[in-house]
């Protein structure tokens, strides 16, 4: 349970356990603050292909033998900056950067990614052979044995919304008693849903009616008689873990959602999505009433459902709409074979899923690039600009527990999230948009501005958080740090395995660049991924980066994927991207006995017509929001 780990907490397995009271922080896992000397200098040999030797999961190579990114000299950083430098976006979100993509599916990214990884976003203080550091002038790439050994996924891998329902490995009497507040006090067999601030002063447009426009808070919980959650409980907190919870001036911070997992309040768009997966619950639940009258059988029922048709849509919706189709059906076909091989490799035992490296580091972060600097938010914040012309990305960052929603925005902090600021969703989940800016930006190698001055970054220097607040450069570093095989090796790698798998089918991979005269080149064989060429590569500032820093062929696997995404006109990842995110997500619920890929007649047949909800089965997103009242 990862109540208010944020991307700026790094916590790792203490030495030697410890009691609750000094080694467990808001979390819920038995860990403590990075301290030098927490990370070991070596591992044992062949660690590259296992686990970490602790209770949790590890991360694991996709491609254990694939060559690196070369260079640890200032070189190759300053290569990597440049190259980072040259992915930002001069103009806002010009029209040519549309793709056909709803802006939901940015955000839906975002949301999967927490609900199965955590613990590889930060930089770890210098000093004691942190294996996150990624600051300075130079970078030494780890050994991949040191990499798996000593950074844990303090997830479980699967598909679960463990960051729904607040669920993990590991709880204590503290996180129990914080899992029991988040369901609803009156009805045991719903989820607890805040209300938004009413009264807000000013030119606003009335939205329209909704109950509930905020997800829980702390301030309303702790008053809350019912919730079982007393400020008593958070004050007797030991030091390190009451921090999280309250201020500088010892008052509990009463903006703090109350979620199965902070990092989704750290913008809007994840605050108002995690809201709607909260009231898709508690719809189901309202559905089961009258055959389920007991609240903890018929809230059970209604996680069982609310789970297995959010993997359905993830499987079914969102990898078709930002992976190469012919792809994602290949792999369904196959039950993830690649994945599957991977997971028998590094940790078949475990009851947690391995997760690639490949795919948390580098892969999916594809959809960066698809945040836009501004949104047609709502009527106040966008069309017709009654307030602003369009909601800014950071106002979106602002109006979260994080800043007092609002407090940097308008210089005024609140408990709840203003009336004003909820989504409208009609703006942002429809296949057909109402306006031509209702899109995600395309999957290429450009991010929008404000990616690289994010606010709510810091750090100790200053070096430090002007990394932190450049979103590629930290990207870069990142996977340079952590040793990622580069994207010809993921291509060799891929194309290597494929040939040895007897009686696969071939991949239809040459569709992705038929037709496409920026690549210039033939378009691939059918029996494997063709890697860009030099030529394709080498283009541009970007490209001049990579020449300068010998990676023109050696090339860092998140660009690389950008990179094919873009050539193949941003509207899905390319061949190699397609294949590594589809592989990992299915894999995971292939993998998961507790999927929905095994019930009914298994291998995926299972329908959301088997779990309709008000008589109309959930195949789609605007039906999921429709089923709760977010959409007409």
């Amino acid at each position: 349970m990862l109540l208010s780990f944020g991307h700026g907490t790094r916590i790792v397995l203490p030495s030697d356990g410890g009691p609750e009271s000094a080694a467990m922080p808001a979390s819920g896992k038995a860990m403590s603050r990075v301290a030098p000397g927490a990370v070991t200098s070596s591992a044992p040999a062949g660690a590259e292909a296992g686990l970490s030797g602790t209770d949790l999961q590890s991360f694991g190579y996709m491609f254990p033998d694939g060559e690196g990114v070369p260079g640890t000299d200032a070189a190759t950083v300053d290569a990597l900056k440049a190259l980072a430098a040259a992915m930002v976006e001069v103009a806002g979100d010009p029209a040519d950067a549309n793709s056909t993509i709803a802006p939901i599916f940015t955000y839906l990214g975002q949301f999967i990614d927490h609900d199965i990884t955590a613990n590889t976003d930060r930089d770890a203080p210098a000093g004691g052979g942190q294996t996150t550091e990624m600051s300075g002038p130079t970078v030494e790439p780890l050994s991949r044995a040191d990499v798996v050994t000593n950074v844990m996924n303090l997830r479980n891998g699967s598909l679960r919304l463990d960051s729904l329902y607040g669920e993990g490995p590991k709880d204590t009497p503290f996180t129990m008693k914080m899992r029991e507040a988040m369901r609803d006090a009156n009805d045991r067999a719903k989820m607890r849903i805040g209300q938004a601030l009413g009264g807000v002063p000013g030119d606003t447009i009335p939205l329209p009616a909704d109950n509930g426009a905020d997800l829980p808070r702390l301030g309303d919980v702790i008053d809350d008689p019912a919730s079982g959650l007393t400020e008593a409980d958070i004050q007797a907190l030991p030091p390190e873990m009451r921090s999280d919870f309250v201020d500088g001036a010892g008052q509990v911070k009463r903006a703090l959602a109350v979620i199965g997992d902070g990092r989704n309040d750290e913008n809007l768009l994840v605050a108002q999505l995690h809201l709607a997966f909260l009231r898709f619950h508690n719809a189901i639940a309202d559905e089961l009433a009258a055959t389920i009258p007991d609240a903890e059988a018929r809230f059970a029922e209604a996680k069982r459902r609310t789970t297995m048709i959010y993997q359905w849509l993830v499987v079914n919706v969102y990898l078709p709409k930002i992976c190469m189709p012919s792809v994602v059906d290949g792999v369904k076909s196959s039950g993830a074979a690649l994945y599957k091989d991977f997971r028998q490799r590094v940790g078949a035992g475990a009851d947690e899923l391995a997760m690639p490296l490949e795919f948390s580091v580098a892969a999916f972060r594809f959809g960066h690039s698809m945040v836009r600097a501004e949104y047609d938010h709502n009527r106040n914040f966008g069309r017709p600009g009654n307030l602003t012309p369009r909601a800014t990305f950071e106002q979106l960052f602002s109006f979260t527990g994080g800043d007092n929603l609002g407090q940097s925005a308008i210089g005024v902090a609140s408990e709840r999230l203003p009336d004003n600021w909820p989504i409208e969703w009609d703006r942002f989940a429809l296949d057909v948009p109402l306006e031509a800016d209702h899109r995600a930006r395309k999957i290429d190698t450009q991010l929008a501005p404000p990616l690289s001055t994010m606010i709510k970054e810091g750090g100790p220097t200053p070096e430090i958080e002007r990394i932190m607040k450049h979103l590629a450069e930290r990207n870069l570093r990142r996977s340079h740090r952590l040793n990622i095989p580069t994207g010809q090796a993921a291509v060799a790698a891929v194309n290597a395995f494929d040939q040895a798998s007897p009686g696969q089918q071939p991949y239809e991979y040459q569709v992705a660049y038929a037709g496409n005269a920026a690549l210039k080149m033939e378009p691939p064989a059918p029996e494997g991924i063709a890697p860009l060429p030099d030529s394709v590569l080498g283009e541009g500032a970007a490209g001049a980066a990579l020449t300068q820093g010998g990676m023109i062929d050696k090339t860092p696997l998140w660009y690389y994927i950008l990179k094919e995404a873009e050539v193949t006109d941003g509207d899905t990842l390319g061949p190699l991207g397609s294949r590594i995110v589809a592989e990992t997500l299915v894999g995971l619920i292939v993998e998961d006995d507790q999927s929905y890929w095994h019930e009914g007649a298994g291998n995926g047949d299972w329908s959301p017509a088997e779990a309709a909800v008000g008589g109309q089965a959930i195949t789609d997103f605007p039906k999921m929001l429709a089923s709760c009242g977010l959409m007409a």
